[in-house]
């Protein structure tokens, strides 16, 4: 063996396995001969790092960077990306959802340019966009938010009555009420745009409003981060001072300790209502509801699922703790088998970690969940969970 030959071969054993089989490039042929350089950042750096990171689900990032390419008109990779968002678990009533939405916070033209592609790719993947149309047909408007209401503007109604009445029947009063996204949702997609366009002037404003529709500090700034790969930095920098700023943050309420009671008794039972349908599978009572005073985040309640009833999908920035008092259930962590739970159980799902939870198809079951609020709130509502999901494997 020539001393090439060696040394080439002890180089090859002093390689890690894992360089050795480095994955298949993502990067387009043409990026790969004409800008070498930016194939590798793609590679390593854009879906080799950001794309999974934990910090932002891959649902979420493909909604940020559907709207990123919707919003600002670069249709050529919208198939691509519009068929990862559906592997990555957006459904095609979101995706009609994020199009309106864009259409008023982007312009029409986005929105239309945007179909020509989409609905090819529906067709495709055989999506029955009839369903889809007989679903908005169908769908009624959930009620006002506190996060939504909104008071006529004296100025506005006097110089441009028609603005000012479009704004307050059809974008706060009908659009921001439509059930094919989450309030969650359709706050990101409205913060993503404005930034992915630097308009600035109302991105401040949808930022102060966003933690009432369950986007935590944590979530806009990641969110942000995954818009600089595909809005660019200048962008992404401009937005994130405007997140990280004092204005932006909603200020967590301060209650003196002194006023609160040395100790509260909550009665079994007490306040019954029932689970929002938009959170909830099937029959869902809640009782008991319980907030801390004196200065502490923690709240929950008491929650009983009839059989085959079930939380959404969702997550909660502090974590939460359930224990599980009668019946049998079942909890799973997204990517996890469904686990069988009963009396006595104690659950505790990590923070921003994307799950859900329920009775049984056989048996009820009653649990107390306990979490803690960051920036005014403790949860993160998602999509409902399939049947297929729930009876998943275990």
């Amino acid at each position: 063996m020539n001393r090439a030959c060696a040394t080439a071969f002890i180089l090859v054993l002093a390689t890690p396995v894992a360089a050795q089989q480095k994955r298949p490039s993502v990067a387009p042929k043409a990026m790969q001969e004409v800008a070498p350089q930016l194939a590798t950042y793609t590679d390593d750096v854009l879906f080799g790092d950001v794309w999974v990171r934990s910090q932002l689900s891959p649902r979420d990032r493909s909604m940020v960077t559907l709207t990123v390419l919707i919003g600002t008109g670069k249709s050529a990779q919208l198939a691509g990306h519009l068929n990862r968002a559906l592997d990555n678990g957006v459904t095609p009533a979101e995706v009609s959802g994020l199009v309106t939405q864009l259409a008023f916070y982007t312009g029409w033209p986005n929105a239309v340019s945007a179909l020509a592609v989409i609905a090819p790719e529906f067709t495709k993947r055989k999506i029955d966009t009839a369903a889809l149309r007989a679903a908005v047909s169908a769908a009624a408007l959930a009620p006002e938010q506190p996060a939504t209401a909104r008071d006529s503007n004296p100025a506005m109604a006097k110089g441009a009555p028609k603005f000012e009445a479009l704004t307050a029947n059809v974008i706060y009063g009908d659009l921001w009420r439509r059930t094919d996204l989450t309030p969650r949702d359709r706050s990101l997609v409205t913060i993503i745009a404005l930034a992915a366009n630097g308009d600035e002037a109302q991105l401040a404003s949808h930022m102060g409003r966003s933690a009432a529709y369950g986007l935590t500090r944590a979530d806009l700034v990641e969110a942000l981060t995954h818009l600089a790969f595909y809005a660019g930095w200048p962008k992404a920098n401009s937005a994130i001072r405007l997140a990280i700023a004092d204005q932006g943050k909603p200020a967590e309420p301060v209650v003196s300790a002194d006023a609160a009671p040395p100790l509260t008794v909550t009665p079994p039972r007490q306040d019954p209502s029932r689970g929002p349908a938009e959170h909830f599978t099937g029959q869902v009572t809640v009782t008991s509801p319980f907030k801390a005073s004196g200065g502490s985040r923690l709240g929950g309640a008491t929650v009983s699922f009839a059989k085959g009833a079930r939380t959404n999908w969702h997550t909660h920035p502090t974590g939460q703790l359930l224990v599980v008092t009668t019946g049998r259930g079942w909890v799973q962590a997204a990517g996890e088998p469904v686990r069988v739970v009963g009396p006595g159980d104690i659950v505790w799902t990590a923070p921003g970690v994307r799950h859900w939870h329920g009775a049984t198809a056989t048996s009820a079951m009653t649990h107390v969940a306990a979490s803690e609020s960051r920036e005014g709130t403790s949860v993160t509502w998602m999509e409902p969970v399939s049947a297929a999901q729930y009876t998943g494997p275990r």
